[in-house]
């Protein structure tokens, strides 16, 4: 269990370095280059804020934790707390959520779908935030 902490804990400070960085140009930030905790940036956000990423994260474990398995519609309960409710963020504030997230959890909101089937199957449906809470532990 230590390193999957360490891992979460490493995930929440480079997420929260990377909220300042967020929409700026490569030579801006090449200018200005992050190399502490920074508050503001594109959602004026607090010094060590972490992103939605970071929130579904903990939403995600939060999850696998309390049902011991992969529920998908306990993990998109979880995500609609986050999302309407700010749980598992930072500031008690919500911010920055993507299309497709925000696609796939109304579906579920309206209960049109499972969890498992609300996600898009267009290419442009393919965020990166998923591969951004895979975790490999040796």
């Amino acid at each position: 269990m230590g390193k999957l902490k360490d891992g979460i804990i490493g995930f929440a400070v480079g997420d929260a370095l990377g909220v300042p960085a967020e929409f700026k140009s490569r030579e801006e930030l090449n200018r200005y280059p992050i190399t502490d905790m920074k508050a503001d940036g594109t959602y004026n956000m607090p010094a060590g804020t972490w992103s939605d990423d970071t929130s579904m994260t903990i939403a995600t474990l939060h999850s696998i934790i309390e049902t011991g398995t992969i529920d998908t519609n306990d993990m998109a309960d979880k995500f609609l707390k986050w999302f309407r409710n700010a749980e598992y963020t930072a500031t008690n504030k919500t911010f920055d959520i993507g299309r497709t997230t925000l696609q796939a959890l109304a579906k579920y909101e309206l209960k049109l779908e499972n969890a498992s089937n609300c996600g898009g199957s267009n290419e442009y449906d393919n965020g990166n935030g998923s591969l951004m809470r895979i975790f490999y532990i040796k």
